[in-house]
């Protein structure tokens, strides 16, 4: 009886393992290998340049800013990243335009993964421009206010904090303002 089990076991174990290691291959080797437009953004392509242009380092606020951003843990409800689905592009744009699907240069500048675990709250790949200084005031002091039914916790001492404000907002600014794909350069300063 007992050696029936060892033996069960050991295929089980094999065909676990195999299963395991396909699964692998179809979801990191096989999708490059068939669609090749993953290689295309990438042929000829100056690392010094953004995708769409010349890369700009953080300034020192919004240095500061990206740090407030990572010691508040922001990425723990928020994501960083517009992935291909069609449902991101379109929860991410902006007047009826699509947002473009995040792409490597825009993370360059990051010296710590923000992409985010979790879109408990919206993602802010593009929020960038969308709204001004007074409206991140508010919305950091009583996010409530103006997202009725949302669950952010008040960020009260950035809010009532003019330079940790100032640096927040000017980091927030820069997600999505690589990219010119609002209409009408519709941006907030």
């Amino acid at each position: 009886m007992l050696g029936k089990t060892d033996s069960n076991a050991t295929w089980f174990i094999v065909a676990a393992l195999g299963l395991f290691f396909i699964g692998g291959l179809l979801t990191t080797v096989a999708p490059p290998l068939l669609d090749k437009s993953w290689n295309t953004a990438f042929v000829n392509h100056d690392p010094s340049k953004g995708m769409t242009g010349e890369l700009k380092p953080y300034t020192e606020q919004e240095n500061r800013g990206y740090a407030i951003y990572i010691r508040e843990g922001c990425k723990y409800c928020h994501t960083q990243q517009v992935r291909t689905l069609e449902a991101d592009t379109v929860r991410s744009g902006w007047k009826g335009v699509k947002a473009p699907v995040s792409t490597p240069d825009e993370f360059v500048n990051d010296w710590r993964q923000t992409f985010g675990t979790k879109r408990t709250g919206p993602d802010l790949a593009r929020v960038g421009g969308k709204y001004n200084k007074q409206w991140h005031k508010a919305h950091f002091n009583n996010p409530r206010d103006l997202v009725p039914g949302s669950i952010m916790p008040p960020f009260p001492w950035i809010a009532n904090n003019p330079q940790e404000l100032d640096d927040l907002v000017a980091y927030l600014q820069t997600r999505g303002r690589a990219k010119d794909w609002r209409p009408d350069g519709d941006y907030e300063k």
